[in-house]
């Protein structure tokens, strides 16, 4: 629970002020609606452009399922007015539309390339509930004509049991943007729920989209630094404090997980990140004084300063045998033991910034494994 307080502060306070302004006012007119559907158009524009340019798929495919959303209810109550929630269009549309935000962010939030295959499915959606009037396909069902809100009893369950896996999911996670897709859906829930009143349903919309777009804007701010798996600092904010709050004698030593490719084969990603997180509690038994930041997939910088490569050598050694010993213990049936190969490299004063420090550590370390791991060397 605290990794689900921690990051969702800002999308539920954001939906709260929303839910908060919608019932406390009594004057939805026409002028105040306009104001809320610009707002909401730029809302998209904006995520769009900010998720599109930095490559997060999960946000720039969940935008696009709120706009279509938007698009089509909107069109429906012009072709239906007031019986727009008794249409089969609507109906479909509202139960679809929970289940199309879950498969835009699981889809995507690993950065899937196959986006144009999501924007067809989505364009089937609308195309087959224009076909609908056509073809005679009539909603006459009581499940249909019941509502709860403005949602018939089948859309109510769908849209809930979305929610419920968003929330579940966030809370096994604790992520920025996990955070931000449960209360996205959320928001477009109580859209929909509320859509009889045009005023609300753009109002949550737009509520849904800015909650997006924040997220977003966090979560690039947020990778800037730090490793949002681990939670800790990576390797610009190595490359940005070296230069800004290192001590002019310090040294590094770039320390990689031997065989890592095999072992993520063999116990998935969810293993490795469980792996990883016991590796680094071990690294700080080790020695609680060096500072570690994220390199690569399968490699870690350990920072030790005021020391020379020599003096620090003895140091990381150490890191390298006890992580030798150490035993990961998984559960019952899965224990393992590991190894690691490191490099340590001195900042010399010839050395431009503190990347070439990294660069000459690599290239020493990679030269070294052609031959043998689980070894410490110097640069």
């Amino acid at each position: 629970m605290v990794t689900f307080n921690k990051s969702a502060i800002v999308p539920l306070f954001v939906l709260s002020l929303f839910l908060v302004y919608f019932f406390s006012i009594s004057d939805f007119s026409e002028s105040h609606y306009h104001i809320i559907h610009a707002l909401f158009i730029g809302s998209v524009a904006a995520t769009l452009l900010l998720a599109g340019y930095f490559r997060i798929m999960s946000s720039f495919m969940m935008a696009s399922v709120i706009y279509a959303g938007y698009f089509v209810i909107n069109n429906l109550r012009y072709d239906y007015g007031e019986d727009y929630i008794f249409s089969a269009g609507y109906n479909i549309w509202s139960a679809m539309l929970l289940p199309d935000l879950l498969l835009a962010y699981f889809l995507f939030r690993k950065n899937n390339r196959h986006w144009s295959w999501f924007y067809i499915f989505l364009l089937a959606q609308t195309a087959f509930l224009e076909k609908i009037p056509e073809s005679g396909i009539l909603c006459d069902s009581s499940y249909f004509y019941e509502h709860v809100g403005m949602f018939n009893y089948p859309a109510l369950n769908i849209a809930v049991l979305c929610l419920v896996v968003l929330f579940f999911y966030h809370i096994d996670q604790g992520k920025i943007l996990s955070a931000a897709a449960f209360f996205v859906g959320a928001a477009v829930f109580m859209g929909i729920y509320f859509s009889d009143n045009l005023f609300a349903f753009s109002l949550f919309f737009w509520a849904a989209t800015l909650i997006l777009l924040l997220a977003s804007a966090y979560y690039i701010y947020y990778i800037r630094s730090r490793d949002e798996d681990l939670d800790i600092k990576n390797c610009a904010a190595y490359c940005r404090e070296a230069d800004s709050k290192f001590p002019l004698k310090y040294s590094i030593a770039v320390l990689y997980i031997d065989e890592y490719a095999r072992l993520l084969k063999r116990f998935g990603e969810h293993k490795m990140l469980l792996l990883k997180k016991m590796f680094l509690n071990q690294i700080a038994k080790a020695d609680k004084d060096v500072l570690v930041y994220t390199y690569k997939e399968d490699a870690f910088i350990l920072v030790f300063k005021n020391e020379n490569a020599s003096e620090s050598f003895g140091r990381a050694e150490n890191i390298r045998r006890m992580l030798a010993k150490s035993i990961f213990i998984f559960n019952e049936n899965n224990h393992l033991q590991l190894t690691v190969s490191q490099c340590v490299s001195d900042k010399k004063r010839s050395d431009a910034n503190p990347a070439a420090v990294l660069t000459r550590a690599e290239t020493a370390l990679q030269k070294a494994c052609k031959f043998t791991r689980n070894i410490t060397v110097k640069a």
